[in-house]
């Protein structure tokens, strides 16, 4: 069974479930922490999964804030501007980011700022850039930055775009007259975020699994040759030893599962022994689609169940 990767994970929905372009979803989900100082690059070099130095002001990447033990603490966007950094995180998980950044501080000439009430962010489907740069984004994490900031997310087309508050608001008033961009609901954003194997989760997911497990590497967000961070001895052990026994897998549950939450278990459907656990998951209209993070077997896949009072079945999205 193969985990799930913006490649080759299907992510087309049937009619009545696909998000028609031109949509514009005010809530995201994602807060922003803006990092400044002279140290910033250096400081991040060491907190971070991916190589600092291969970013640019038109190359963003995703990573990992990961503890000691190389668990996960948080998934994020790290974008360069011309005098600081910006890490797009999970609203759910701001404080603890800051707070364990902050830890490592000391005497670093670095300063974390929470941009919530300063800046905003748009999340925009749609067929066309929703920004006046005329330069194709073609990559992912790819950066256009013009009177807002905005980032090719993987798979779908699909965007972040940054900015003020004010200007966030002007953008947003723009393409609802002028390119009559209809408003989508974040439960919305985050089904698209699940189809694209973009790996969020909440703090209950908070330092459960190491990066290899939710595909970072496979995004491009994991180094594995610019030297030490926070967890990389046991993130570079595990890569070389090709030693990873779970890995992150969409898949979709037609039932509207009770209670159902973050951590709740997967099962097998013959054994009803536990393989994995719920990362992350979002209800739009008939469906219920899930981030999986389960176990790596070989051959055919199982038949698997939700760890729930009415054992929901699950279909793993197909693979193209």
């Amino acid at each position: 069974m193969k985990p799930a990767s913006p490649d080759t994970v299907s992510t087309a929905a049937p009619t009545e479930r696909t998000q028609p372009n031109n949509t514009v979803f005010t809530d995201t989900g994602l807060s922003i922490i803006e990092v400044c100082g002279q140290d910033r690059s250096k400081f991040l070099q060491g907190q971070l999964t991916c190589n600092i130095d291969d970013l640019s002001e038109s190359q963003a990447s995703i990573a990992a804030m990961c503890n000691a033990k190389g668990r996960v603490i948080s998934t994020l966007i790290i974008v360069k501007t011309p005098q600081t950094y910006l890490l797009i995180v999970p609203a759910d998980l701001l404080e603890t980011v800051l707070k364990k950044l902050r830890m490592y501080v000391l005497r670093a000439d670095v300063q974390l700022l929470d941009q919530t009430n300063c800046l905003g962010i748009l999340g925009v489907q749609s067929a066309t850039i929703p920004s006046d740069s005329t330069e194709p984004l073609l990559n992912n994490f790819a950066v256009a930055a013009t009177a807002l900031i905005t980032i090719k997310l993987p798979a779908m087309q699909r965007y972040l775009s940054i900015g003020s508050l004010d200007k966030i608001a002007a953008h947003r008033e723009l393409l609802s007259m002028q390119q009559g961009y209809s408003t989508g609901s974040i439960q919305a954003w985050r089904y698209q975020d699940i189809s694209s194997a973009l790996p969020w989760f909440d703090a209950s997911q908070s330092e459960q699994h190491i990066p290899q497990m939710l595909n970072i590497d496979q995004l491009g967000g994991i180094s594995f040759s610019k030297g030490c961070y926070t967890g990389q001895e046991i993130i570079a052990r595990t890569h070389y030893l090709g030693k990873v026994k779970r890995g992150l897998f969409v898949a979709e549950c037609d039932q509207s599962p009770n209670n159902l939450s973050s951590g709740c278990a997967v099962q097998d459907g013959k054994s009803l022994q536990n393989v994995g656990e719920v990362l992350a998951f979002s209800r739009w209209q008939d469906k219920t689609r899930l981030l999986l993070v389960l176990q790596i077997v070989d051959g055919e896949p199982k038949n698997f169940i939700l760890g729930d009072e009415y054992r929901s079945p699950l279909a793993i999205i197909t693979h193209q």
